[in-house]
């Protein structure tokens, strides 16, 4: 794509995020569904970067604009899923604050394990969600860590927060597979 390329993917994205007359979601839709892998990624760091942008009305943004856009607009086929759109779809997760669980159900199908989960975990750690959403925040981490070479440090904090906020998560097998992982991996 280039560079502008990668300009226009976002720019697109934005676009259809906002209200603007004379376009449908259908026409969003195709427009998106046009985008090589490399635009679609541009598009998936649009989103994150759009919802981070809001500041103090993420929750309102995720509600009334990333969540619309990505029922009406963002492409069904999860056989376009890449680690790299996973790792902005955890880190849109994260910056929908309150609105953590709505928008973890909502793209969790089109999660999976990224190459270097560091930065989504300590954006996880630093966002107090893993004790206000303990299931959804070990869903979130099951889906982004699988069995990286390097552990990230801060796993086995949220992990402790998890815990704390939900003991019988202590029983959960993918608890226990990522608790195994943050030892072996120093986290």
């Amino acid at each position: 794509m280039g560079e502008h390329g990668q300009q226009f993917a976002a720019f697109l994205t934005y676009a259809a995020l906002g209200p603007v007359d004379g376009y449908s979601a259908e026409e969003w839709r195709a427009a998106i569904a046009a985008l090589p892998q490399e635009g679609l990624q541009e598009s998936a760091q649009a989103l994150v970067q759009a919802l981070e942008g809001a500041a103090d009305q993420r929750e309102e943004y995720w509600k009334n604009r990333i969540q619309p856009f990505w029922q009406d607009v963002w492409p069904k086929s999860r056989d376009l899923a890449t680690p790299g759109i996973s790792e902005s779809l955890a880190r849109l997760c994260i910056a929908a604050g309150s609105e953590f669980s709505a928008a973890l159900n909502a793209v969790l199908d089109w999660l999976q394990p990224i190459e270097h989960p560091y930065y989504v975990i300590h954006r996880l750690h630093e966002s107090g969600l893993c004790g206000l959403f303990p299931i959804q925040a070990l869903r979130l981490l099951a889906a982004i860590v699988a069995d990286q070479p390097w552990g990230a440090p801060e796993l086995g904090q949220c992990l402790d927060l998890i815990v704390q906020a939900d003991a019988s998560l202590a029983q959960d097998p993918t608890y226990q597979r990522l608790r195994e992982y943050a030892r072996r991996r120093g986290g």
